[in-house]
């Protein structure tokens, strides 16, 4: 009975000390391949090179380290929240930003421990060994793909997304209450109550085109220009200043309403907004700045309807 107790300590004491390795290469890892990526380029900051070959570097390396499968797998998560919430803590992103990162880091990681597997499986490595070569690996690999992604990478692209809602009134009685929207009120979305900029008032200084609006936000506001003044139809502006904390990787250029009459009396009002981004793989940010910029859209539309119906009654 002692034995199988001595047994059982000294196997824990072995995955604890596993656990400890693993999360020591990680943070390693981790720390030393972000920072040369972000003194390399800025453009394989925000690409490929940071959320997949990074977290495939992390994963690679951390499976060479450990020796329990769990281990890989704790020590893993260990510097994924680490690393996240340092984020948020420094106030570098948002919480918001963090969340739509997580899963494609986890699926580098899990790519990376994937193929740490393999080759470890082929060659005989040790775990010492493996801790004094994490610097370099994370230094060449990463380093390397970033400058091979710069190469290629094709800068900002533009993204246009669109929202409509139906408002039971005409578009000469909506475009009143659009044009002077102080008080920008309704209950919030999900993404809002996580760090979402909420809009506050959006107001028009003069009328007709090259007249000056401006969107406050709960922490920060949107300068634009008018561009189009066709009243009660279409109202579209330029953005030319941008002033909102954690998304220097979007920015904004375009923003438009359209109100189209419909013969029941109501008005289909569409707002749409050109977005540029320098976010890479772009099939996958793409959903999620879909998904922040509609929530934007949706808000602000509810809460026009709302504030149009209530003064109607």
């Amino acid at each position: 009975m002692g034995m199988t107790e001595s047994g059982s300590l000294t196997d824990r004491g072995m995955f604890c000390k596993s656990v400890c390795r693993g999360t020591a290469a990680a943070l390693i890892c981790a720390i030393v391949g972000g920072v040369l990526i972000t003194i390399g380029s800025a453009g394989s900051v925000l690409g490929v090179t940071m959320f997949l070959f990074l977290p495939a570097a992390i994963g690679f390396v951390t499976v060479i380290t450990v020796h329990y499968l769990r281990a890989v797998a704790i020590s893993l998560s260990i510097t994924l929240i680490l690393c996240l919430v340092g984020l948020v803590f420094t106030g570098l992103e948002g919480i918001v930003c963090v969340v739509m990162a997580t899963p494609i880091l986890v699926i580098g990681a899990m790519l990376g421990a994937a193929a740490g597997s393999l080759v470890k499986q082929q060659l005989p490595i040790e775990g010492n060994f493996s801790l004094a070569i994490v610097p370099v690996l994370a230094g060449v690999s990463v380093f390397g793909a970033g400058k091979v992604e710069d190469e290629f990478a094709v800068g900002y692209r533009a993204e246009v997304f669109e929202s409509s809602i139906i408002i039971q009134a005409s578009p000469e009685e909506i475009w009143d209450e659009m044009i002077e929207f102080d008080d920008v009120k309704g209950p919030k979305p999900l993404l809002m109550k996580m760090g979402l900029p909420v809009p506050l008032s959006c107001s028009v200084r003069g009328s007709g085109v090259g007249s000056e609006r401006i969107c406050r936000f709960s922490s920060g506001f949107i300068r634009e220009r008018v561009s189009r003044w066709n009243a009660p139809y279409q109202l579209e502006f330029d953005v030319e200043e941008v002033q909102l904390p954690g998304r220097h990787w979007l920015g904004f250029q375009r923003a438009t309403y359209s109100l189209e009459r419909r013969d029941t009396g109501s008005t289909k009002v569409t707002r749409t907004t050109t977005v540029t981004s320098s976010l890479r793989p772009a099939f996958y940010w793409r959903f999620f700045e879909r998904i922040g910029t509609e929530t934007e859209h949706d808000y602000i539309l509810n809460c026009l309807k709302a504030k149009v119906l209530s003064d109607e009654g």
